[in-house]
This record gives C-alpha cells, structure tokens and sequence, in this order.
C-alpha cells in the first residue's frame, strides 16, 4: 500500500512538481510531496523531509552510484535513487 506524505492545502502547488532525482545541481527547491508506504513516509519525516521543506541539491545522482547530496535543515543527506524519486520537489 502506498501513500503520499501531502500536508493540507498544498495540493494545488504539486502541478509543478518532479522527482528531486531528475532537478539540477546547486538548485533550491521546496518538497510539495513524498510517495511511499508509511515506513518510508515516516523515515522521511525524521530525517526533516516533509512537505513545505527547503532544501539545496548539493549534487545530482549521476554516474555508476546515483546517489544525490542534499541539505536541509543545516545537516547534509546522502539519498539513494529510489528515495530521491519518491521525493516531489518544485522550484523555490
């Protein structure tokens, strides 16, 4: 079963939105949504990543290892593919 971590109201700011895993280096973007089942959801939210969060993509997932560096919060995350495509972003 799968969910979308979406908060009230921000339905509408979702037409823009993509999967961080497909945005530019060195960008700001704001997180409109989060798909996946409860645990991944909930894995999110504690490392900071909710809907409404600004964050600076350090680095995009390029190459063998499609890994993208991420700063939100004053910490830096090291996101694996699967979880950056799970992550819709707009720009801010």
């Amino acid at each position: 079963m799968f969910f979308h971590c979406l908060f009230g109201g921000q339905a509408e700011a979702q037409a823009g939105a993509r999967p961080l895993s497909e945005c530019c280096a060195c960008s700001r973007v704001k997180v409109c949504r989060i798909s996946g089942d409860r645990a991944a959801c909930g894995r999110m939210a504690s490392m900071g990543l909710l809907p409404g969060a600004e964050m600076e993509l350090l680095c995009p997932g390029r190459g063998r290892r499609r890994q993208c560096m991420v700063k939100v919060n004053g910490g830096t995350l090291s996101l694996d593919e699967l979880t950056a495509a799970s992550i819709f972003v707009e720009p801010t």
